[in-house]
């Protein structure tokens, strides 16, 4: 829902102060980047934009005093993973890249 909606031009946030509505800001330009790429699907735009989230979300959560501190000390790893609901598959953020791969068994 919440992807779908910040590839929505129409939408607005219905609490822009709230956790939510700051998780959103965040992602407002590279949103606005994606629904306009006429190269992409639809569904492209919306994987786009679920693993550019996760990329924005793993550095947002590195601004966390605590965070960065226990990830210093080698006490913290964050991961980045995307699930593909309709196929079942797992797809795991490359942490010096950012891309995303399927994790080897």
């Amino acid at each position: 829902g919440g992807i779908r909606a910040a590839l929505d031009t129409n939408f607005a946030p219905l609490s822009p102060g709230d956790f939510i509505g700051k998780w959103m800001s965040l992602i407002a330009p590279a949103a606005e980047t994606v629904s306009s790429s006429t190269f992409m699907t639809a569904t492209e735009r919306q994987t786009a934009l679920e693993r550019i989230s996760i990329r924005y979300s793993i550095a947002n959560l590195r601004t966390f005093p605590c965070v960065s501190i226990l990830e210093g000390k080698g006490k913290l790893t964050l991961h980045g993973a995307w699930f593909d609901i309709s196929t079942g598959e797992l797809w795991v953020m490359n942490k010096e890249t950012g891309d995303f791969e399927r994790p080897e068994l």
